[in-house]
């Protein structure tokens, strides 16, 4: 199911819950913003509701500085919604198709191949060496 994003009314309440002395403050570390960008983001990752059809509060969302909170949260939420993903995957079976060698008649051996005379082996070295006399 796709990610849920937050109604007008519930953002205005995110964005006016984060109004400190007139100024906008980042939920996550408390950074005054000023005009920097923010986001409204999930406190928990979406991706990880099983139970999408409640409806969006207040309560589920934060405002965070798009450099300080907002961009470190997002590469955190995304490893654990795939990792979620691969376990959900492992759990139900699935797996991945395992490649197969090509199926075709090998090349022929060309007369340059076929003329050249099969070497003798190497004898084996010797591990070790006692003391030279």
């Amino acid at each position: 199911m796709a990610r849920r994003e937050f109604t007008p009314t519930v953002y205005a309440q995110i964005v006016h819950r984060a109004i400190v002395d007139g100024q906008i403050v980042c939920e996550g570390c408390g950074l005054f913003l000023g005009k920097k960008p923010y986001h409204v983001d999930h406190t928990r990752a979406d991706g990880l509701e099983v139970d999408k059809t409640r409806k969006l509060t207040a309560a589920d969302g934060k405002l965070l500085g798009v450099e300080c909170c907002h961009k470190p949260k997002t590469k955190i939420d995304v490893g654990l919604i795939a990792e979620a993903k691969r376990i959900e995957a492992k759990h139900l079976g699935m797996t991945t198709r395992k490649p197969t060698p090509i199926k075709s008649a090998p090349f022929q051996k060309t007369e340059k191949a076929m003329s050249r005379l099969a070497k003798p082996p190497l004898p084996p070295r010797n591990l070790y060496e006692g003391p030279k006399p």
